[in-house]
């Protein structure tokens, strides 16, 4: 494989004459692999410490050209999206005010920075719970968050409604499913309202209607005066509970 450059000094040319101590240096970037020109490439020219001179890019042709001043030596540098950058050994002027360089790269793998991809649920949050959220966020009434049910891990829905002050669940002896019954409802001998998604419930007993896995969040209303609009019935003042389900993937 050949090197990187080749130099040649270029006398007599139709170029224009550089000016006292400058020095002309043109060339062209093209692959190793193929012999073709490679446009686009960044060609650096640097004097010997390092330092920036110029920086230019190959057109279509891969040429490119510097005019260089006060300097006796210096190094190219050239690289390409797709290929190993390339540069040369220190290139010294001695009397020559026209240099040609020709920059050879080689192809190379590009690593690319890591894609970090998001994904975010398809399913859109559903409208049912609009109104579940900002009485949540208001806090009008009493609420199992579906935090909390993750948290306590409950077998059966009454679990988790047994551990709230007020509420009674009937016939939850060995094997039953009890029915669940705010205190005021007891005293005057009334059921207690269960909604799931908004529908009243004509069987209030919880258990069997839903399990805690499925459940975003639960409300409870134990007086007339903290019922929303959309939970009153004539039997309202017997409290209310309504739960909402998690909609087939809701995100929280």
């Amino acid at each position: 494989m050949r090197l990187c450059h080749v130099l040649s000094a270029l006398v007599g040319l139709t170029l224009a004459v550089p000016a006292a101590g400058q020095v002309y240096i043109e060339g062209r970037v093209i692959s190793e692999e193929t012999e073709l020109p490679l446009g686009s490439a960044e060609v650096t020219a640097r004097r010997p410490d390092g330092r920036l001179i110029e920086r230019v890019e190959t057109g279509d042709d891969g040429a490119f050209e510097f005019i260089i001043s006060k300097v006796t030596a210096i190094q190219i540098e050239a690289k390409r999206l797709g290929y190993k950058s390339n540069t040369t050994p220190l290139l010294h002027f001695d009397n020559h005010k026209f240099i040609q360089v020709e920059v050879r790269l080689d192809t190379d793998a590009v690593l690319l920075a890591p894609l970090e991809v998001v994904v975010w649920s398809g399913v859109d949050k559903s409208p049912l719970l609009d109104n579940y959220r900002f009485r949540k966020s208001v806090g009008l009434g009493t609420f199992i968050t579906r935090e909390d049910i993750e948290k306590a891990n409950p077998t059966r829905v009454s679990d988790m409604l047994r551990m709230i002050p007020g509420i009674q669940l009937l016939g939850s002896g060995s094997g039953l499913h009890p029915v669940v019954q705010i205190g005021r409802g007891v005293a005057n001998g009334c059921r207690t309202q269960v909604f799931l998604d908004g529908i009243r419930m004509p069987d209030p007993r919880l258990d069997d209607l839903v399990a805690p896995g499925d459940i975003e969040g639960i409300e409870i209303y134990k007086g007339l005066a903290s019922i929303p609009a959309e939970f009153l019935t004539p039997d309202a003042p017997c409290g209310v509970v309504a739960v909402w389900t998690r909609r087939g993937g809701i995100i929280r």
